[in-house]
């Protein structure tokens, strides 16, 4: 179950309590110092955001409304046979701007080849990921027939070539992706605000991780389940480094660094 907000509120107050101050000081690691003032903190505007921005403004002050062809992931997305606004899923269940800028620049700065994203919704971080490296290929896996049909359309609008758009459910087109890929690069977990469900995408997409490799989770204090599973990851032998970010988390699979895991301030926290 979803936390209400005086459990969001405890949540934070920790978090606060416990994270390292903007700047990067008492970061010891060169290559976490580096990321975290260079890339991270390091909040810049892009030209290309911009239409992106604009396509997120256009939903908002839609009063379309679309019938919802899967079971959504909380009440504010709607359920299936329901009538819900774009300018709702658009509010409620896509990234925000800043997590948006995140993800840019963490592909931006690593390049990824082969790229992951588990939750489309109606494209927008899609877009931020797709466009910080055109060189690369995004797979991305939407459960919901409808939203998915939205995000398409934009991609063609937008003549965003580099993004390969599956309509289906995670547990059957994870598995065939990853046969069909030689690894990921990148990932990015969303959608699915689930923590056993969430540890199982992740020990499928765990051996085709290489050490290069970043993966992204959203919504690592959604409820109690999602935050035991982020623990549970952060733990994981294979994972060197951990950024704990207050909405999401960051893992990364790096040899001959020492397990370290840090909380650190981005954004809005």
């Amino acid at each position: 179950m979803r936390k209400g907000a005086l459990g969001i509120l405890m949540n934070y107050l920790h978090f606060r309590k416990k994270c390292l101050p903007k700047g990067g000081y008492g970061i010891h690691s060169p290559f976490v110092f580096d990321l975290y003032t260079t890339t991270i903190e390091n909040d810049s505007r892009e030209s290309v955001f911009e239409s992106i921005e604009v396509y997120r403004k256009e939903l908002l002050g839609c009063d379309i409304g679309i019938i919802r062809k899967s079971i959504a992931e909380s009440l504010n997305g709607g359920f299936r046979g329901e009538l819900v606004k774009l300018s709702r899923i658009a509010r409620t269940a896509s990234v925000p701007p800043h997590l948006g800028r995140l993800l840019y620049r963490i592909v931006n700065r690593f390049k990824p080849n082969v790229m992951l994203e588990l939750g489309t919704s109606v494209g927008i971080s899609s877009m931020y990921i797709a466009k910080a490296n055109p060189q690369g290929v995004l797979y991305t896996i939407e459960g919901d027939e409808a939203v998915f049909g939205i995000a398409q359309k934009r991609f063609d609008t937008m003549n965003i070539t580099n993004i390969k758009p599956i309509c289906g459910i995670f547990e059957t087109e994870l598995p065939s992706i990853a046969r069909e890929v030689p690894g990921f690069d990148f990932v990015f977990i969303d959608g699915d605000h689930n923590g056993t469900k969430l540890l199982q995408y992740f020990n499928v997409i765990l051996p085709k991780l290489n050490e290069n490799s970043v993966v992204v989770v959203d919504d690592i204090r959604w409820s109690n389940d999602m935050e035991d599973a982020w623990r549970e990851l952060k733990a994981n032998r294979q994972v060197s480094v951990s950024f704990d970010l207050f909405r999401c988390g960051v893992l990364f699979f790096r040899k001959g660094i020492a397990k370290q895991n840090f909380m650190l301030r981005y954004g809005p926290f």
